[in-house]
């Protein structure tokens, strides 16, 4: 990896130089939602970046091992994204009220960061949903508008994302470790 674009508010500048980091880096702001950050990020990116990682500040759990391997991926299928199995028995509900069927759980995969991808492959993606106004809470769906494979690469070790409140004491015990 030559360089990396960091994807956040301007304040955060401070903070990433006291890293002192060995890799060159690149700020880009972040936009009003995740794929307008994303497609800034892109445009901060050099002209020579073949690959490009995606994570949320909110899952920081990630490890090593998975970031590598869903680069790796990328690299060889041109998209690649963290996920997990689902287990839980899964249910559609047309009225928000009752159960209207059962989901067949074994074709389902809960999607996470990272997500990576050749420039070209995601550059091409975003353009596309963004040319037809739409906003995607996920990168890989935009490489679905283009007809882009995507390869999962299973999560095996905790990857949980903290939405609200109640999210940080799992968080934080993961972080402290056994």
């Amino acid at each position: 990896m030559r360089s990396c674009s960091w994807f956040a508010p301007a304040w955060n500048e401070h903070f990433a130089t006291t890293l002192a980091l060995k890799t060159p880096f690149r700020f880009a702001e972040g936009g009003a939602e995740r794929q307008d950050s994303v497609w800034n990020g892109l445009c901060a990116m050099t002209a020579d970046a073949e690959l490009v990682a995606t994570h949320d500040g909110a899952r920081p759990c990630i490890s090593l091992e998975l970031i590598e391997q869903t680069i790796r991926a990328a690299k060889d299928f041109g998209a690649a994204v963290a996920a997990q199995r689902v287990t839980d028995t899964i249910k559609q509900s047309d009225d928000g009220a009752t159960i209207s069927r059962t989901v067949d759980r074994s074709k389902l995969w809960s999607v996470q960061t990272p997500q990576a991808f050749r420039v070209s492959v995601i550059r091409q993606a975003i353009s596309t949903a963004r040319g037809r106004g739409l906003n995607l809470t996920d990168d890989t769906a935009a490489c679905e508008l283009i007809g882009q494979a995507v390869k999962l690469v299973e999560s095996k070790q905790p990857n949980p994302k903290v939405t609200v409140p109640g999210d940080l004491p799992f968080i934080e015990s993961l972080l402290r470790g056994p």
